[in-house]
């Protein structure tokens, strides 16, 4: 299990929060992803094997949202 730290531009609520987490979690190999609000940061967990950090951020682009 490898964890990856993205922050993310443009989260400003309750929405914005759920709607980028259940985009992370929905990527097939993420086992776990945590949005905190305030710090705009995703914490995911996901397997190295099955899915790589770009493919994360791709995620979160489609929800309109800016992995940095």
């Amino acid at each position: 299990m490898t964890q990856e730290i993205i922050k993310v531009e443009g989260m400003s609520c309750m929405h914005c929060q759920l709607r980028v987490k259940k985009a992370v979690e929905a990527v097939k190999g993420v086992q776990r992803a945590d949005v905190n609000l305030q710090t705009k940061q995703v914490t995911v967990d996901y397997e190295e094997g099955k899915v790589n950090p770009e493919k994360i951020k791709e995620a979160i682009r489609e929800t309109g949202y800016e992995p940095i």
